[in-house]
C-alpha cells in the first residue's frame, strides 16, 4: 500500500533529511488536527504520506527516519483499522517492518531508539500509545482500540 504517487516519491527522496523530517512533522500535525475533527480520510491521506516519506531511504545518509516511520505507521494503520480496512492496516505494518533497518544495523544517532524497539512496538499494539507519548507531544493517540462487547445470556 502506497500513499504518495511515484513522482512525489522521487521528488521527496531528493530532499535533504532535515527537510524530509520537517515535511513529515507538518503532515503528522495536520493529521492530528484532522483526527480531532473526525476527518478520517484526511488523517489517512496525511499520515499515509508521512509514512511513505519515512520509508524513503537514501544510501548517502548516516541517519534514518525509523522513529518517524514507526509513528506514522501506527497512526495510518490504526486509522485504516478504525475505518474497517484490516487488510490495509496489515499491509502498512508489514511494509513498515520491511523498511526498518536490519538487526545488524547500529543506530549512530544519539537519543534515538534502536530499530529493534521499533519492531517490538509495531507488533505489539498495547505499546502504541506509550510510544506516541514518548516521541510526540500529542494529548493522546487518536484511535483507541474498541472494547469488545460481550453479550451475557441469562437463563431463567
Amino acid at each position: 500500500m502506497e500513499f504518495l504517487c511515484p513522482n512525489h516519491r522521487q521528488q521527496f527522496a531528493e530532499l535533504p533529511l532535515e527537510e524530509r523530517k520537517d515535511l513529515w512533522l507538518f503532515w503528522m500535525e495536520n493529521a492530528q488536527a484532522c483526527s480531532e475533527q473526525g476527518q478520517w480520510r484526511d488523517v489517512i491521506s496525511l499520515s499515509g504520506s508521512a509514512f511513505d516519506l519515512a520509508c524513503l531511504q537514501s544510501p548517502r545518509e548516516e541517519s534514518c527516519m525509523h522513529i518517524e516511520l514507526t509513528l506514522s505507521a501506527i497512526l495510518v494503520s490504526r486509522a485504516l483499522s478504525d475505518r474497517g480496512d484490516r487488510a490495509g492496516m496489515d499491509a502498512v505494518i508489514l511494509r513498515a517492518l520491511e523498511c526498518l533497518p536490519q538487526p545488524d544495523y547500529q543506530a549512530s544517532v544519539e537519543g534515538c531508539c534502536h530499530a529493534q524497539e521499533c519492531v517490538a512496538v509495531l507488533i505489539d499494539p498495547s505499546r502504541h500509545a506509550d510510544f506516541f507519548a514518548d516521541y510526540l507531544n500529542w494529548p493522546s493517540l487518536p484511535f483507541v482500540p474498541r472494547k469488545r462487547v460481550t453479550m451475557l445470556r441469562t437463563l431463567h
